[in-house]
């Protein structure tokens, strides 16, 4: 039987009126769990009334109202253990999925996170400063921003966003809701516009996905504001060479089906899994202040910089490459495979890093040692890891990655220690 043209138009159209009439109501349902941030000041945790009462009408938003009901749960009972889970961190946590993720959802991925990020911060912080009247301005800016950032992330990468963007938010801004000198205003915005103008280069260079870009800008920001700009340099060295080398001979690496996927493009779990020792570090740094810090992390950049060479340039060897735990031969891009120009490659790499930190005025010719042994041990350290757990499963790319510069961090900090001990 012949189906008419117009009876088919008719039914697309009625098709689409429903769907556009349940994501209205979903929408609506999402405000509507949001705009209990203003009960939060005033009703603290008797604001899970209004929540089941917007989970009964609502059965999709049902694990969100759910997921902001245990936050104020886990806020009260924390209470009876003298941990203190500030109510405005919670409030700037309702604003994320609902508002933020409303008014982004209809865009593509960049400029949605772009919306995400700013309807966060807009709306956010009235919201914080409803919560207490105390805090200060570039406190409140950085976890808006901060909490946006994490929010913005979670919704990409999770399939059960409505349960890990409130809590995953929740949990980042009040790990670093503690007490710590922020700089003013206005560089503070002049550290996000930087943060911000990095991250959309490198997707626009095809050097990151939107995953990627929102990872870097929240260790870009991290980084600089515990470390200081010039240690974020250091890690810009790294992205900047990590990006370069990937596609240096590429197609002769595709030939040979060792290319990075994606045509060169990262992902966030490369950047986590080489930058997340040294984020952990700088973080270290800024509340701490001990020189065993930086020298840990010059070794862990020095490793991720020394590794990512090692592997792109080695890769283009014209000499077998050998399985560092045998020395015998094996394929290109086997794991655990090593060549000699891979080995000076990881070399050059560390000690860039090391003359780097040196130029900037971070750490004296101590510091180009500890970058340069940190690394190249690191990177050494990686390509074991590679032969054994991960060849064997245990690990992945990521997971060795990640080791590798906690090991190069190790080192790092040894070779301070060793200074220190020798009176250097």
């Amino acid at each position: 039987m012949a189906i008419n043209a117009s009876d088919l138009q008719g039914k697309v159209f009625l098709v689409w009126c429903y769907n556009a009439q349940v994501m209205q109501r979903e929408d609506l349902a999402r405000v509507a769990a949001g705009l209990t941030v203003l009960f939060l000041p005033y009703a603290g945790v008797m604001t899970v009334l209004p929540l089941a009462f917007i989970s009964y009408f609502s059965r999709s938003a049902r694990m969100l109202s759910a997921s902001f009901a245990l936050l104020l749960l886990l806020r009260y009972a924390l209470d009876y253990i003298s941990l203190d889970l500030p109510l405005y961190v919670v409030s700037i946590a309702f604003i994320l999925p609902t508002f933020a993720q409303v008014a982004s959802k209809r865009f593509a991925s960049l400029a949605g996170s772009l919306i995400y990020l700013m309807v966060a911060v807009a709306l956010g912080y009235p919201a914080a400063i409803l919560a207490s009247t105390e805090l200060f301005p570039e406190k409140v800016l950085f976890l808006t921003m901060l909490g946006g950032l994490s929010g913005a992330f979670l919704q990409h990468v999770s399939s059960e966003e409505d349960f890990t963007v409130p809590f995953g938010s929740c949990m980042v801004m009040w790990l670093f809701s503690f007490d710590y000198p922020l700089p003013e205003l206005w560089r503070l915005l002049l550290i996000y516009t930087f943060a911000l103008a990095l991250g959309l280069g490198a997707y626009w260079a095809k050097a990151a996905d939107v995953d990627a870009v929102l990872s870097e800008i929240i260790i870009c920001i991290l980084v600089i504001l515990f470390g200081g700009i010039s240690w974020f340099l250091l890690l810009l060295c790294f992205y900047l060479l990590g990006g370069g080398f990937t596609r240096f001979r590429y197609a002769e690496k595709v030939k040979l089906g060792v290319a990075q996927s994606r045509g060169g493009v990262r992902g966030y779990k490369n950047v986590f899994s080489n930058s997340l020792v040294a984020l952990a570090l700088a973080i270290g740094y800024g509340v701490y202040g001990t020189d065993l810090l930086l020298f840990a992390f010059l070794g862990a950049v020095g490793t991720a910089n020394g590794d990512t060479l090692a592997s792109e340039v080695g890769q283009t060897s014209r000499s077998k490459p050998v399985m560092i735990t045998t020395l015998q031969p094996v394929d290109p891009g086997v794991d655990g495979g090593v060549t000699m120009l891979g080995e000076g490659a990881a070399f050059l790499g560390a000690l860039a890093i090391g003359i780097l930190a040196a130029l900037v005025g971070l750490a004296g010719w101590q510091g180009i040692i500890a970058a340069l042994v940190g690394g190249f041990l690191g990177t050494n350290f990686d390509s074991l890891l590679g032969a054994t757990l991960q060849r064997g499963g245990q690990l992945t790319n990521s997971g060795v990655n990640l080791f590798a510069t906690l090991f190069g961090g190790l080192v790092g900090g040894a070779v301070w220690e060793a200074f220190h001990l020798l009176g250097m």
